[in-house]
């Protein structure tokens, strides 16, 4: 299984141009989203799993648009949810349906229980990021391990550290906006190559 780990492009929080908890794109940031579809130009995706947060889906969108492929949201990839973090419990999140009115072809995951809110329960603990991230790796990209198919997940710091470190042990790669991560994984689960590309990224390589 070949695995790309990409965190969304800058935003405007990120650059201090605030936003809050559901900010979207700085303008670099919106730059570097257009660049990715570059670095799969030769490659067949099979599936674009993202984070439901704005930044996250507008990071993701030039690529599906790219591959005439849905993105498929995943709560488990979402932000932390950090309890000095409180612009994430009373930030009015979007319901399912609001979400994906608003973005051509985004549908949430069929396996997320639709009776639930989507969004963590504020307070979290970084801990309980590591074990959603690990539900939805277990769940959806485990049972690819022995196939040669490309898979794409876009995510957050955390989220896509932790996903980083699921799928190889002690993985030290830097988290970059907009930067690819590139896992090539075993049969057995094991990483058999990781390595970051950033060249698509210009001058505009940031963490």
């Amino acid at each position: 299984m070949h695995l790309y780990v990409i965190r969304h492009a800058q935003t405007t929080m990120n650059i201090g141009q605030g936003g809050g908890a559901n900010c979207g794109l700085s303008d670099i940031g919106r730059w570097q989203a257009q660049q990715i579809p570059d670095f799969f130009q030769n490659i067949k995706i099979k599936t674009i799993y993202c984070s439901p947060l704005r930044r996250a889906i507008v990071s993701a969108l030039p690529l599906a648009h790219f591959c005439n492929l849905p993105i498929i949201l995943v709560p488990e990839m979402s932000e932390m949810f950090l309890e000095e973090w409180t612009e994430y419990r009373d930030y009015e999140w979007q319901s399912r349906i609001e979400i994906v009115s608003g973005y051509h072809n985004v549908r949430f995951i069929h396996t997320h229980d639709q009776n639930e809110q989507w969004w963590p329960v504020w307070p979290e603990k970084p801990s309980a990021v590591r074990v959603r991230v690990q539900s939805f790796y277990d769940d959806h990209l485990a049972p690819e391990l022995s196939t040669e198919n490309h898979f794409v997940v876009f995510g957050h710091g955390q989220s896509t550290a932790d996903l980083k470190q699921i799928a190889n042990p002690g993985d030290t790669i830097p988290v970059y906006n907009a930067g690819i991560v590139e896992f090539v994984m075993d049969s057995a689960g094991l990483c058999k190559s990781a390595v970051v590309h950033t060249e698509h990224l210009g001058i505009h390589v940031s963490d």
